[in-house]
């Protein structure tokens, strides 16, 4: 017992180095980061002028998709295209569709188009070979090749011959010629003069 008295004034330094041990020793930790899975974020393949078709079971084409470039997404199926022009043919009815860039999921295809879209819609041919042309032009477009549906909820411009609206969204059905304004409509009509003799 003697002996630990002896010793009692370096316990204090023993046991300062033995907690200073223990922390030195101790496996400093680590904060880890989320990771980015590269195989989400990689394209399998790449598309430079390109065109696309799709034929309806008859054999009848149901739309043609062009563009400068395309960037193709295996992990969610989903394409990138630069300057995208969509044509969708239905019966007696043309549906013309350009953009500055956009977006293509496919089962059920889906275009996302964005930047100056312009759509004009060309139906009722007459004898001549003329047609009814309505145009439409917004910043945003979504057209669902699967339910024929064409929306958008961005102020759009519906420019057609005799009249012009504006309206913030639109919804449409491609084969049933009908368009719905959605909110904040302001029309102006052109009221034709009978012709005097």
């Amino acid at each position: 017992m003697r002996w630990l008295f002896r010793y009692w004034p370096i316990m204090p330094v023993l046991l300062f180095i033995t907690f200073a041990q223990n922390w030195i020793e101790q496996a400093p930790s680590v904060i880890v980061e989320e990771t980015i899975d590269m195989r989400q974020t990689q394209s399998d393949y790449y598309l430079e002028d390109f065109t696309t078709r799709k034929f309806d079971t008859n054999g009848d084409l149901e739309y043609r998709f062009t563009g400068s470039s395309l960037l193709h997404y295996p992990a969610d199926d989903r394409s990138e295209i630069l300057a995208p022009t969509v044509i969708l043919l239905r019966d007696g009815i043309r549906w013309d569709i350009t953009s500055v860039e956009g977006e293509m999921l496919r089962e059920p295809d889906v275009f996302t188009l964005r930047g100056d879209v312009e759509l004009m819609r060309a139906s009722g041919l007459d004898a001549e070979g003329n047609a009814d042309i309505v145009t439409i032009k917004t910043d945003s477009l979504t057209v669902r090749t699967d339910t024929n549906e064409v929306s958008t909820d961005q102020p759009i411009e519906v420019v057609a011959d005799g009249w012009r609206m504006q309206s913030v969204g639109l919804e449409s059905r491609i084969d049933e010629g009908k368009l719905i304004f959605l909110s904040k409509v302001t029309g102006h009509y052109d009221v034709a003069t009978p012709d005097s003799d």
